[in-house]
C-alpha cells in the first residue's frame, strides 16, 4: 500500500509540474485587452446593449480552435474560421432577443 501511495504522489507531483510549465504558466500572463471590433463580422443592427453583450462574451469566451485566446482577440489576431462562425452565431442570437 505504501509503494501505490508513493507512485502516485510521485505521478501527481509529476503532472503539477508539468501543468505549471505549460498550460497553468499561460494563464498568468498579461491580461488580454478588450477588443470592439470583430473583423468579418457584422455588428450592424445590434442596439448599442446587445453589441455591449456580444462583444463581453466574446472577450471571454475561448474560441473553439484550442489557441487559448477569446474569441475577440482570435478574430483580431488569429483569425481562424472557428473564431469567425462562433462570433457571427452569437451575434445571431443577440439579434434575436
Amino acid at each position: 500500500m505504501g509503494r501505490l501511495m508513493f507512485s502516485l504522489a510521485v505521478i501527481l507531483g509529476a503532472s503539477c509540474l508539468l501543468l505549471e510549465s505549460t498550460v497553468w504558466k499561460h494563464g498568468k500572463s498579461e491580461p488580454e485587452p478588450f477588443y470592439t471590433e470583430l473583423p468579418g463580422v457584422d455588428l450592424s443592427g445590434l442596439t448599442p446593449k446587445q453589441k455591449e453583450a456580444v462583444l463581453k462574451q466574446l472577450n471571454r469566451q475561448r474560441c473553439p480552435c484550442d489557441c487559448m485566446l477569446s474569441v475577440a482577440k482570435c478574430r483580431n489576431t488569429h483569425g481562424c474560421s472557428l473564431s469567425l462562425e462562433a462570433a457571427r452565431r452569437a451575434v445571431e442570437a443577440a439579434r434575436k432577443k
